[in-house]
This record gives structure tokens, sequence and C-alpha cells, in this order.
């Protein structure tokens, strides 16, 4: 079988691996599941009492693993669930989650909002345009593809 990959997509492909890895090294550096730093990291940015559904869309984890996640970490402590509205449970941080979040994930996201602060607000925007015109095509391509199944 013959394939040749775009060398331009070759390395954009690597440089996605990298950020995966990247955050990868920072969460095991920081005693948690990569799971565990994606759930944080989004209740840091969606706030107190977000829901799981919330953090599924905000951090791109399915719902399997984020409910496995949260039953682990209100086993170790860090959060704790309280009735929404109906049957939606909100998470909340414990005291031990509040100090995890803040010497552990704060200065990570700090770091993170930092380094594309310091960017020109043209590349910020040019990142995400770029970014987003090739998942559209891409998702566009592979339900072309679904569709010939």
């Amino acid at each position: 079988m013959e394939f040749r990959q775009n060398e331009t997509l070759r390395e954009f492909d690597r440089l996605n691996r990298q950020i995966d890895g990247l955050y990868h090294e920072i969460a095991i550096a920081r005693g948690l599941s990569d799971s565990a730093y994606g759930i944080l990291r989004a209740m840091l940015v969606l706030g107190e009492g977000c829901t799981q559904t919330a953090v599924c869309r905000y951090a791109c984890l399915n719902k399997q693993t984020v409910n496995s996640s949260v039953r682990r970490m209100i086993q170790d402590g860090l959060i704790e669930l309280r009735q929404g509205e109906g049957r939606e449970m909100r998470m909340h941080l414990t005291a031990q989650g509040e100090r995890v979040m803040r010497e552990r994930v704060l200065p990570v996201e700090r770091a993170e909002s930092e380094v594309f602060d310091e960017m020109p607000v043209e590349d910020q925007q040019a990142i995400l345009r770029l970014v987003n015109r090739y998942l559209d095509s891409f998702r566009r391509k592979i339900n072309e593809l679904e569709e010939t199944r």
C-alpha cells in the first residue's frame, strides 16, 4: 500500500502530538492523570459548579472518561458533586481540590495564557482561523467518507 503524506501536514500532526505530550508531562509531574488534569483545567475555565457534560464539551473528553475520572477524583477528595436542577449534578472543588487547583493547575494555565498573550493579536487570530478551517474541512471529508460506506 502506498501513501505519501503532505510534509506540512506531517509537521502539523507532529506539533499536535507535542502539545498533547507536553500536557501529559505536565499532568504526570503534578501527580494527576491526563483526564484529571483536563477536568481541573475545564473547571478553572468554566467555573465552580459546572456539569460533567460541560467538561466533556470543553475538554473534548468522552463521557465515560470524565465519569470514571470524576469518581476517582471524588475518592481522592478533590471534588464533590452537588444536586443541580432536575437530575443534573454539579461539580465543586473541595478544600483539597482548591489547593491542588491553586498549586498545580493555575500556575500552568497562567503560563500558557501569558505565552499566548505575548503573541500579536493577528497571530492569535490566524492560528484560530486556520486550525478551524482545517478542522471544518477534515470533518466534511470524514462525513463524505462515512456517507459512501
